[in-house]
């Protein structure tokens, strides 16, 4: 197999794991709607590369090792590219979460400060009251 075909093939092969990973990170709810909108058009455009583009004259400039160390290379890129998607992902839905429950320990409190204002105003004027 020549040097071309062998890029094609990882090409269109990258494309389709990138595409399937990130579908099942999206049912998961690991990574958010836009980063998947990212990989999926990401995926899509390596595997049309991988089946339109015709590299025949790449083995002349690159040798079969260059080339596997360029594949080598740019897989461990894409890959490491997605883990630190997935983890602002996670990190962000954890802040959103955060946020929200910040916020309703924010209503708690109010409320909880209304009632306490409430029970000084009643004691205050049961006191008054007495006095009288």
């Amino acid at each position: 197999m020549e040097t071309g075909e062998i890029l094609r093939t990882v090409m269109i092969a990258a494309g389709v794991l990138v595409l399937m990973e990130t579908v099942l990170s999206l049912s998961k709810r690991r990574l958010k709607e836009q980063f998947c909108l990212l990989w999926g058009v990401i995926s899509v455009l390596l595997i049309v590369s991988g089946i339109f583009l015709r590299p025949t004259v790449w083995s002349q400039y690159i040798s079969e090792t260059g080339t596997v160390v360029i594949i080598i290379t740019a897989l461990c890129l894409v890959w490491c590219l997605f883990f630190i998607s997935v983890h602002i992902s996670v990190l962000s839905r954890k802040t959103q979460e955060l946020a929200m429950q910040v916020s309703l320990l924010n209503q708690e409190n109010e409320r909880i400060l209304a009632e306490l204002e409430q029970l000084r105003e009643k004691e205050e004027s049961d006191r008054g009251d007495g006095c009288i």
